[in-house]
């Protein structure tokens, strides 16, 4: 008896059915079925049966006048997984659906959460007061070191930070990437000091491990913080420092200040990956490129040649140049050198002071 022509059980059948809607994200699964449900409806209003590409490209044309760009993206994305699901077909291979999305971006601008900067951040934490702001200080100290979505600071336990005596080790479990990641609370900005007086404020006899607690008037609740209530805080420290277009700083708004400062450091690319634990080496380089900070030492790079046989930079050290050709060397005004392309060489430093 040929094999496939054995009927399978309906157990089988319906254990596979699990299996498949398995595939989609646990977190967002109740998106993407309704994002689903959506394009269902619409191809009944529209008697479509067959689902191919040019259907395809019909239902985002649609989609095109009332979604921005990254919106098309999101919905094109939870479509591919549901109707991989659903129908076994893989609209990734409509190229020219792909094609239409692709130039939807030409004129897509986005619009990107404001970043604090150092001043505003030492104001808050120094002068906000602590009867009112204690939770948002600690969240934003947090979230600065760690670079943290509002889902990883909503999912922080009690368990996750541990405590040397004089700073935080913080371990993030429930990441985006399903990697964790760790980061350290020192005493920069007071940041351990902030922790440990809302540690301090913690209810006995709470029955989650939750770390972040509701806190109002000076007290902390058993309630845990929701996520939203994540979102909303960038925005309440713009107001207090009365910024403009507080609306501005959003719930993504730590993250990117953090990486922001990063990369006006001058971090590299790998160090900016582990820090917001990112896959892929893109976004990282994109802080890179819009490094402010990046910019003005490349400008200062630029103009720092000046004429002569010597140069001296602040640090008081002086260099002869007279057999260096000029391409050979750079010495950067913040106080470094730095040199390349030489052989053979014997360097004498000579504190120009004495």
């Amino acid at each position: 008896m040929d094999s496939r022509n054995i009927p399978v059980s309906e157990d089988i059948l319906n254990a596979a059915r699990e299996a498949c809607t398995s595939l989609l994200p646990a977190k967002s699964k109740e998106k993407y079925e309704k994002t689903y449900g959506v394009f269902c409806q619409w191809r009944e209003a529209k008697k479509v049966k067959n689902l191919d590409e040019n259907v395809m490209l019909a239902y985002f044309y649609e989609k095109a006048k009332v979604l921005e760009a990254s919106s098309l993206w999101s919905t094109y994305s939870m479509l591919k997984s549901t109707i991989q699901v659903n129908e076994n077909i893989d609209i990734s291979q409509h190229k020219k659906l792909i094609a239409f999305l692709k130039r939807q971006n030409d004129t897509y601008l986005p619009k990107k959460s404001k970043v604090l900067t150092i001043e505003n951040i030492t104001k808050f934490l120094n002068d906000a007061p602590d009867e009112t702001f204690l939770l948002i200080k600690v969240v934003l100290v947090f979230a600065l070191n760690g670079a943290c979505r509002r889902g990883e600071l909503c999912n922080l336990t009690v368990e996750d930070i541990e405590d040397t005596g004089s700073m935080l080790v913080v371990t993030l479990h429930d990441t985006k990437t399903k990697k964790k990641r760790m980061f350290a609370v020192g005493s920069e900005c007071n940041g351990y000091e902030i922790y440990k007086k809302y540690l301090q404020l913690r209810p006995k006899g709470v029955k989650h491990n939750r770390f972040f607690l509701f806190y109002l008037n000076g007290k902390c609740t058993v309630q845990p913080v929701g996520i939203h209530s994540f979102a909303k805080m960038p925005q309440k420290i713009a107001e207090y420092l009365k910024l403009p277009d507080a609306v501005s700083y959003t719930g993504h708004s730590f993250r990117r200040t953090s990486t922001t400062f990063l990369a006006d450091s001058g971090a590299d690319i790998q160090t900016l990956k582990r820090h917001g634990g990112w896959e892929s080496s893109s976004v990282a380089e994109k802080y890179v490129e819009e490094s402010i900070g990046n910019k003005i030492k490349t400008s200062k790079r630029i103009f720092s040649g000046v004429p002569g046989t010597s140069k001296e930079n602040n640090t008081g050290i002086v260099v002869n140049q007279d057999n260096l050709r000029q391409e050979h060397i750079d010495i950067v005004r913040s106080g470094g050198l730095t040199f390349s392309n030489l052989n053979n060489c014997i360097f004498n430093f000579y504190n120009g002071s004495k």
